[in-house]
């Protein structure tokens, strides 16, 4: 898997593996397939992906066993795994107490990146990521980052923070464009990595999209993953419980849309979203 890597030496796969709604909701789920999800997510080690993403609050903490399951055996070198703080634990103490959590399930010494997930306005700023430096300084996260912050949050958060803030993840596909404005250009310009989340559901079928699944023998995912990795410090995540659905996200990172395309699904892709339904910026 092809890496983009930071002025400041940060680095990350450019596509990698979601795990939303593995293990449940955000309840746990008495009847989940846990032997089928741990295997699709095998699979994808297997077909080459090394990234996955997931959370402590996805199915109460199970993703995250789910996961630590799947990549038993793995050599954790050559794996970058990413989990997230719930905004009910943002307090210093309850910041620290969360990562540990979420390294006993996920059976790791330490996580490659660990994020800020959703926005809480109880815990002043600067006491959460007072917690995310310690963490890093204890060797037990190696980079921290944000997820679903806007602009003035975000800079307000790396003011707050003695670490670099190396990624913001959010919510951005063809047709969800609300971090284009300011954010997006912002990030690009200040050496932090763009992750997008959810970059498929909700990508309307369009003339101009079969047009370019028509002219390059791709399908619609593969064109839609493509646009967003082929931008500037932009990388996402895709879910799959399927392997022909993970063999189909890896190969949208094996070739590469022409410039002028690019700028057309920039441009005039329809039904373009200016707010994020599920998880607008803050």
């Amino acid at each position: 898997m092809q890496c983009k890597t930071l002025q400041c030496g940060f680095s990350m796969p450019e596509l990698g593996m979601g795990t939303w709604q593995m293990g449940g909701r955000l309840e746990r789920n008495p009847d989940n397939d846990d032997a089928g999800q741990i295997q699709a997510l095998r699979t994808g080690l297997e077909l080459g992906f090394t990234l996955i993403d997931t959370a402590e609050s996805y199915a109460d903490g199970k993703a995250e066993e789910l996961v630590g399951a799947a990549i038993r055996g793995y050599d954790r070198s050559r794996l970058f795994l990413t989990s997230k703080v719930w905004k009910t634990h943002l307090a210093y103490d309850d910041v620290l107490r969360a990562a540990e959590g979420s390294l006993r399930r996920l059976g790791t010494a330490y996580l490659d990146l660990y994020l800020y997930h959703q926005v809480g306005d109880d815990v002043p700023l600067r006491e959460t990521m007072r917690a995310l430096d310690r963490l890093v300084s204890e060797k037990l996260v190696r980079f921290i980052g944000v997820s679903n912050f806007a602009l003035e949050r975000f800079k307000r958060a790396q003011a707050c923070a003695e670490h670099k803030l190396v990624v913001n993840q959010i919510h951005y596909s063809l047709a969800v464009r609300e971090a284009e404005g300011e954010l997006i250009p912002w990030l690009q310009e200040n050496d932090v990595m763009i992750q997008a989340w959810r970059p498929l559901r909700g990508v309307p079928d369009c003339a101009l999209l079969d047009s370019l699944c028509a002219k390059y023998a791709k399908s619609k995912a593969q064109i839609a993953l493509n646009w967003l990795i082929r931008q500037k410090n932009v990388v996402t995540i895709a879910a799959s419980a399927s392997g022909a659905h993970l063999r189909e996200n890896l190969e949208a990172a094996a070739f590469a849309l022409a410039p002028s395309d690019q700028e057309k699904l920039t441009r005039e892709f329809p039904e373009r979203r200016l707010i994020s339904e599920a998880v607008p910026l803050r």
